[in-house]
């Protein structure tokens, strides 16, 4: 039987004590609410279904979140972007303790963060509140009264498979303009996803000392040399060609100098990283690429179609300065002509880097079977390299003869 006791400071404690069971206190405000609380516990015990709530009561998200940062994260894939993911959690769910977050406040979180992101930043949000409730009953022993909140979230639907190819000349427009580069870095990726199928990270984790050039191979890792996204330790690809040329011709690193482009690779192992570059700075440079690949292409096609309105060679030139530099207006019938060049032409827009393995993937996929393209791409199963390969329709008729 539960005891209630009133306290000097006049607010009422239950206190129960049962063989079995650890002992449980709380203090109200009102006596009805420190019985009605003594009840509802007691009853608990007698269907054998209590949970000590102290510690999910006691544990704020923010502390929760911040053990998990600290002890889980570092081993795992993807680290910063989770890191951010945590911060953000912990501005909105932060001062709540673990007890008082229910399915309906995440539920209203999801909503909320759906008028102003992505469905998939959606559920990697999601899915980070399940991982840090998850890891506060299994691996923590906190007890959660009411069990992991995410689970009964419905997430949103993500539409997000792609079916981008490279057409036309992307790939030479593309590749040009990232020889503007004050670096060989951005192009050497490029070229190097359009090889191997390689993902971003995989390809910044490259290192010379794991890659032959003789045997023509090279081992991928994912980030910061950790297991990839498919869960290997690495996965080591053939090289092209196209790929042993191109990683002969880079600039590498053994300590703080550099072997000349062209030189033969010294017999003793170079050390370093083969693209050293950060992926934001690569994701800088390729979008900034797509872009000038993009305005060369259109300043083409404007070329030739002021060309065909009467205008002279020289006034064409100008023209086209005019839109460069912007230091005098263009001649409306530029405008008009620009304008709707880049309403019909499509030509490297909507273009990602992770398009590459796609593009990659598809290529390959002519020269390999399945399960040696599986190898190649690290995918465990047919349904999800089935997401990467695209085939052009024009390519397959050539097959049928």
């Amino acid at each position: 039987m539960a005891r209630i006791t009133q306290r000097d400071n006049g607010k009422w404690q239950a206190k129960i004590e049962r063989v079995g069971w650890p002992g449980q206190s709380k203090t109200f405000r009102l006596k009805k609410d420190a019985d009605a609380w003594a009840t509802a516990v007691e009853r608990e015990m007698d269907r054998g279904a209590f949970i000590n709530r102290d510690d999910a009561e006691r544990t704020t998200f923010e502390a929760a979140a911040g053990r998990y940062a600290a002890e889980v994260l570092p081993s795992k894939r993807g680290v910063a972007q989770d890191t951010m993911r945590v911060k953000r959690l912990v501005e909105k769910f932060g001062k709540y303790s673990l007890a008082s977050i229910s399915s309906a406040m995440v539920a209203a979180y999801r909503d909320e963060r759906l008028k102003v992101v992505s469905p998939q930043t959606v559920v990697h949000e999601l899915g980070m509140i399940s991982r840090i409730f998850k890891a506060c009953a299994m691996d923590w022993g906190i007890a959660l009264p009411h069990g992991n909140p995410a689970i009964l979230v419905r997430k949103p639907a993500v539409a997000n498979e792609r079916t981008r190819r490279l057409q036309a000349y992307e790939e030479t427009l593309l590749l040009t303009a990232l020889l503007d580069c004050k670096s060989p870095w951005p192009h050497a990726a490029v070229c190097l996803a359009l090889e191997t199928a390689g993902r971003q990270s995989e390809l910044l984790s490259m290192k010379w000392k794991e890659i032959d050039l003789v045997k023509r191979t090279a081992r991928l890792r994912g980030i910061d040399g950790r297991i990839t996204k498919s869960g290997d330790e690495y996965r080591d690809v053939p090289l092209s060609t196209r790929a042993v040329n191109l990683l002969d011709s880079l600039p590498r690193t053994r300590k703080a100098n550099l072997v000349p482009i062209n030189k033969k690779q010294p017999s003793a192992p170079i050390a370093g990283r083969v693209l050293p570059i950060t992926q934001s700075a690569l994701q800088l440079s390729f979008e900034r690429g797509v872009a000038r690949g993009r305005q060369s292409h259109i300043h083409g096609l404007l070329r030739k179609a002021l060309s065909e309105a009467g205008l002279s060679e020289a006034a064409v030139s100008a023209e086209i300065r005019a839109l460069i530099y912007k230091k005098k207006a263009p001649l409306q019938l530029t405008l008009e002509l620009l304008s709707g060049l880049e309403n019909e032409d499509k030509t490297l827009l909507d273009l990602h880097f992770h398009d590459l393995r796609h593009e990659a993937t598809s290529r390959l996929a002519d020269k390999l079977q399945m399960h040696e393209l599986m190898k190649v791409t690290g995918h465990k199963t047919s349904r999800m390299i089935s997401r990467y390969y695209h085939p052009r329709a024009e390519d397959l008729a050539k097959k049928l003869g």
